[in-house]
């Protein structure tokens, strides 16, 4: 993701944060919370990066402050304020909530609560009332508010990160064809070795973010157009996948033949052809993504004075291998 898009995001959040705060004060104080600040501190804590994530955040957060409550309210009246009765009410909390099958950040809410009313609550009655109240206040508000309000979609920036490692693959085909074709300089192909290992850094990035666009579509009532070119975004990957696999083993193979010093220039000539016209099938042309499928595109073949040079039928066998896999995902896609 961008240093743009992740600004972009930033500001979303802040500019939701506040306004979700100073509402759901509002909301406690005109509840009657003589305790409204409990409200914002909710919204703060439940303003997650997606409606998903805000969801759970908010359902650990009421269940933990149910927890924490139910066990200070029970055993508090018969203790003392101290660190010893403080530290011994968050063991009982926590392994309540343990009990109860409940997650860490459950148990960490459970042990913030017990804190708070265990003190809070000797010194003013309507704090246990007023922080389960505000706390679902608060969270109702945080879910509300990032669920209408510009609802968090990350399709955008998938098919970004998708476009900018579809354009590099491309340009690297051309690379090693031009490479290929020009005699196999040991230096440049060390080069594209090191360039193939940060094509494999944007692959892991696009899908990364195209699982967050999946999350970040979850619970957004207004993800109909967005589902579908996520599909097709999630589509091109699988073929770009295919497309950085054949490369990084090809580059390897041509390098492995080219210090044998087995390979002639007419082979050269081949193999800087065919990987040129593989390239166009990882170009991006417009967005939202359509796919083309592949046609056939096997440039060389094996004659029989070939048959035993390993890295022509290997290279071959590789070649094949992906077309037939392309043809496959063009198949599915259809």
């Amino acid at each position: 993701m961008t240093n743009n898009m992740q600004l972009e995001n930033k500001t979303l959040l802040i500019l939701k944060m506040a306004f979700a705060s100073a509402l759901s004060w509002e909301i406690a104080k005109f509840m009657g919370s003589h305790h409204p600040y409990l409200a914002p501190i909710t919204v703060i804590l439940c303003l997650q990066t997606t409606i998903n994530r805000s969801i759970r955040f908010s359902f650990h957060r009421i269940v933990g402050t149910m927890i924490g409550i139910s066990v200070t309210v029970l055993i508090a009246p018969h203790l003392q304020v101290n660190g010893w009765t403080i530290g011994t009410l968050i063991l009982i909390g926590c392994f309540v909530a343990t009990w109860l099958k409940r997650d860490a950040t459950t148990i960490h809410q459970v042990a913030l609560t017990v804190l708070l009313v265990f003190d809070l609550g000797h010194k003013s009655g309507y704090y246990p009332i007023d922080r389960f109240r505000d706390t679902l206040i608060g969270a109702f508000v945080a879910v509300i508010v990032h669920m209408f309000i510009y609802p968090p979609n990350f399709t955008n920036q998938a098919s970004k990160s998708i476009h900018h490692f579809a354009t590099h693959l491309t340009t690297t085909f051309s690379k090693v064809s031009d490479w290929v074709g020009s005699g196999l300089e040991k230096q440049t192909g060390y080069a594209l070795q090191t360039e193939t290992k940060q094509l494999l850094k944007e692959l892991h990035q696009a899908n990364s973010l195209i699982q967050d666009a999946s999350e970040s579509l979850q619970y957004n009532p207004f993800t109909k157009k967005s589902k579908k070119n996520l599909q097709n975004y999630q589509q091109r990957v699988d073929y770009l996948t295919q497309g950085y696999a054949y490369l990084s083993n090809v580059v390897g193979t041509l390098i492995a033949w080219s210090e044998s010093g087995t390979i002639t220039p007419d082979q050269q000539s081949i193999w800087a052809a065919q990987v040129k016209a593989l390239a166009p099938f990882f170009h991006v042309k417009e967005n939202p993504v359509v796919l083309y499928p592949p046609s056939e595109t096997l440039k060389v073949m094996i004659p029989s004075n070939l048959e035993q040079q390993r890295f022509h039928v290997s290279l071959y066998h590789e070649t094949k291998s992906l077309l037939k896999k392309l043809d496959q995902l063009s198949k599915n896609e259809g």
